[in-house]
Formats: structure tokens, sequence, C-alpha cells
């Protein structure tokens, strides 16, 4: 078995290079053309589409992070869904807008059925806000 030599220890470093790609080393020499179509507002997809054309196979996600990373775009962050709303009759908006006769009982009151037993009324989504104009003065 041979013996240690740093000399040549040191020049297999020197020569060394890494198995992985450098990152974007394929877009690198594009950054000009890629910063130039953003300014005109080219979309992602849009260069990735022309670049593979122009025999630099890429895709929208690699022109995207190239964009950010390189050329120093803002990121956005995602919009988030709406969240479905269920359909309300324009009825029942009606009604809960105006307010109730002088004789309906007060919001705290539930009314009763000839029975005695409570009936269940409808009620809209959102907050219970008192409405201070329904409510008795309280006597001190």
């Amino acid at each position: 078995m041979a013996s240690f030599d740093p000399v040549t220890v040191r020049q297999a470093v020197a020569e060394f290079t890494p198995r992985r790609p450098e990152k974007f080393q394929d877009l690198i020499p594009a950054k000009e053309v890629i910063a130039e179509l953003r300014l005109k507002r080219a979309s992602y997809r849009a260069i990735a589409e022309l670049l593979t054309q122009h025999c630099l196979p890429t895709s929208k996600t690699a022109v995207a992070v190239f964009c950010h990373e390189v050329l120093g775009e803002i990121v956005r962050p995602r919009r988030r869904p709406g969240r479905k709303r269920p359909v309300v009759p324009a009825a029942s908006i009606a009604e809960a807008t105006s307010p109730p006769p002088a004789d309906a009982p007060l919001s705290g009151e539930a009314p009763a059925n000839g029975n005695g037993d409570e009936s269940q009324q409808a009620r809209t989504r959102g907050p219970r806000i008192a409405q201070v104009r329904m409510l008795k003065p309280q006597t001190t």
C-alpha cells in the first residue's frame, strides 16, 4: 500500500467538483433575457416556453424560483380561497333588517305557541348584536 502524499491530495482537492450541479447553472446565461421579459410583464410560463423553444428546456416553477432568488423579485403570498357562504333569500334579509312590530316580543324573550312551547325562530348568520332601541329601560 502506498504512503499518504499531501501534494497529490491537495491537487485532488483543487480539481474536485461537486457531483450535484450548481443551482440555476443553466438559467444564469439567460439572466438578462429573463429580467427583460419580466420587465415586459411576461409570465413565468411564457418565459419557460420561450426558453424551451430556444434550446433551454426549463419549467415555469424553475423560472419563478430563479426570479425570486437571483433577480430578487418579491414573493407574493398566496391568496386563500374565499369561504363559501350559504345563499340567503332576499325576503329573510329584509325581515332581519326591518324593525319588528311593536307587539313582537323582545329578542331576549321567545314567543310562545298556544301550547306554551317555544317556537324555533330562524336566525341569520353572524353576531347577535343587541338593538338598544328595543330594550326596556332599566329602573334603578
